[in-house]
């Protein structure tokens, strides 16, 4: 058997024995592998990444269609036959030979795969984002959000929090949250609005730094790939501090208030208090810095408006509504108390389907 404690886990990955445990697990590997996590807790993060790595690369395969694969192979078989008709004279050429279509079909499947892992391995989490998530969300409720678009992702929490989610990061959290702390993982940029719970604390782990709060509005940057964590405060307040570590006894902490910001250096272990620039002010997300102050504006207006604000779409009847208008004064309330209290006043109903808020109601006097 091998020695598996110096495996890294891209090694754990492509081991076969451990790839079987996690794929088809039997007696033998089940009772092996458990017992082997026993023997080294230590190394239980790095289980976890590799598990996530196979299960990835699974994916991947699965993800290829038939139609991908015929439409691969007649690409490449054209540009083979394209090859092959400059190497010879026109009445020699031979359209689809068994050979040129047997490497086609294999270097159509090859290029898929690799496509589709790149694309996958590119997303994938690092080891510290994977061994905060083990440890500040309960496994059985986990649940993990990747935006891999070009636009903005609005994510909507139980508790009715907002987090609007930019392109190329990642948002970890429980289904439910328990009855003391609401606790998520963040990798990459973000921007939240919290509803109000002073019972229950809103906890925001990214990279080295915790954010923590009772109900506000803030953004955080947070790559893996990034020197620093950056934390902005649109309002409210928020407590950032970081990680105790063996190599860092003590923990550095800061209070922000609006239009603040706090700087974590990662490999100096510096945190910085700073007031933004205007410039970086007026570069967040429009979401930041909107206020909704509307007075007998038409609900069509002020519908187009939350939808250019969240990016998401509101669908109603326009024709049953036309008469419809609103006063009122919106804050940082997260998307959906705002589409509550609107619906209040007009006395309307809303679902969600997906990134679409559906309003139901009768027409306006």
């Amino acid at each position: 058997m091998l020695d598996y404690r110096n495996f890294t886990a891209n090694d754990f990955a492509m081991d076969d024995f451990f790839r079987e445990w996690v794929l088809q697990p039997n007696t033998l590997a089940n009772a092996f592998w458990t017992q082997w996590l026993k023997d080294h807790p230590e190394q239980a993060p790095t289980i976890a990444l590799a598990k996530k790595t196979v299960w990835t690369l699974r994916n991947a395969q699965n993800e290829i269609s038939d139609n991908e694969i015929v439409v691969a192979v007649a690409e490449i078989v054209a540009a083979a036959n394209q090859k092959e008709a400059q190497k010879q004279p026109p009445r020699r050429i031979k359209l689809f030979t068994k050979q040129t279509i047997a490497w086609a079909a294999s270097m159509a499947l090859l290029i898929g795969l690799a496509w589709i892992v790149y694309l996958r391995v590119r997303h994938q989490p690092s080891e510290l984002y994977l061994q905060t998530v083990a440890q500040v969300v309960p496994a059985q409720k986990v649940f993990e959000q990747v935006n891999t678009g070009s636009q903005a992702m609005l994510i909507t929490l139980e508790d009715g929090s907002s987090v609007l989610l930019q392109p190329h990061s990642r948002l970890s959290y429980p289904t439910t949250f328990d009855d003391t702390a609401r606790k998520v993982v963040l990798s990459g940029e973000a921007f939240f609005e919290v509803a109000k719970n002073p019972k229950k604390p809103f906890y925001v782990y990214a990279n080295e730094l915790i954010t923590k709060v009772l109900g506000t509005s803030f953004t955080i940057k947070a790559f893996d790939q990034d020197a620093q964590v950056e934390v902005i405060v649109k309002t409210g307040k928020v407590w950032v501090y970081t990680h105790k570590s063996q190599s860092q006894k003590e923990v550095l902490q800061a209070t922000l208030l609006p239009h603040q910001q706090a700087t974590l250096l990662r490999t100096q272990l510096a945190l910085q208090k700073s007031l933004p620039s205007t410039e970086v002010l007026q570069a967040l997300p429009t979401i930041q810095t909107q206020l909704f102050e509307f007075k007998h504006t038409p609900l069509a207006t002020v519908f187009h408006t939350l939808e250019e604000t969240y990016h998401v779409e509101i669908e109603y009847n326009e024709e049953q509504m036309k008469a419809c208008e609103l006063t009122a004064s919106l804050g940082d309330e997260p998307l959906y108390e705002k589409i509550r209290l609107i619906c209040e006043v007009i006395e309307a109903s809303y679902e969600i389907h997906d990134n679409t808020i559906v309003i139901q109601g009768k027409p306006c006097n």
